[in-house]
């Protein structure tokens, strides 16, 4: 880890801290290692988070909701991964049950499906057992549960639950 050339004041911290806070929502540890980096001390970061807390721009369960939409919506990620990654920005668990809740479990289930429809799509070609096994595994490295997809994919290669 390089540390700066120059240390900010806090004044400035703050300025910086509600610059990168508006851009997109952003979790403590984001922010805090943001600030860590400006070369502030334990106090002062402690003092610019309060900060950005009292003004309402730093809030994490406002974060992790945004998080399990965003990363659902747009990256297609199951309840796993999403979990997994808020797990690894330190955000609290139940903030995290919190905001799996904000995943429609019907959209949930059609997403579930159009991903393995357009998996299947790319192994045309391939033996059955091959193309469920590449199946499974890419809706696992996505962050899906076997038993959240178990039935759809049996329905998908026409095979008996």
């Amino acid at each position: 880890m390089s540390f700066p050339q120059k240390k900010i004041s806090v004044d400035e911290a703050i300025i910086k801290a509600r610059t990168f806070c508006n851009y997109r929502d952003r979790c403590h540890k984001e922010v805090k290692d943001k600030l860590y980096g400006l070369g502030l001390w334990k106090n002062e970061v402690d003092q610019v988070m309060m900060q950005m807390m009292d003004e309402d721009l730093l809030n994490e369960e406002r974060y992790a909701r945004s998080f399990a939409r965003g990363y659902f919506r747009t990256k297609r990620w199951g309840k796993i991964k999403i979990r997994y990654e808020l797990q690894s920005k330190q955000i609290h668990s139940s903030l995290i049950q919190t905001a799996l809740t904000e995943i429609d479990e019907d959209e949930y289930q059609q997403t579930i499906k159009h991903l393995i429809q357009k998996k299947l799509g790319l192994l045309k070609g391939e033996k059955s057992m091959s193309k469920k096994q590449k199946v499974v595994n890419y809706l696992m490295q996505k962050g899906y549960q076997f038993g959240d997809f178990k039935r759809e994919l049996s329905e998908a290669l026409n095979e008996k639950p």
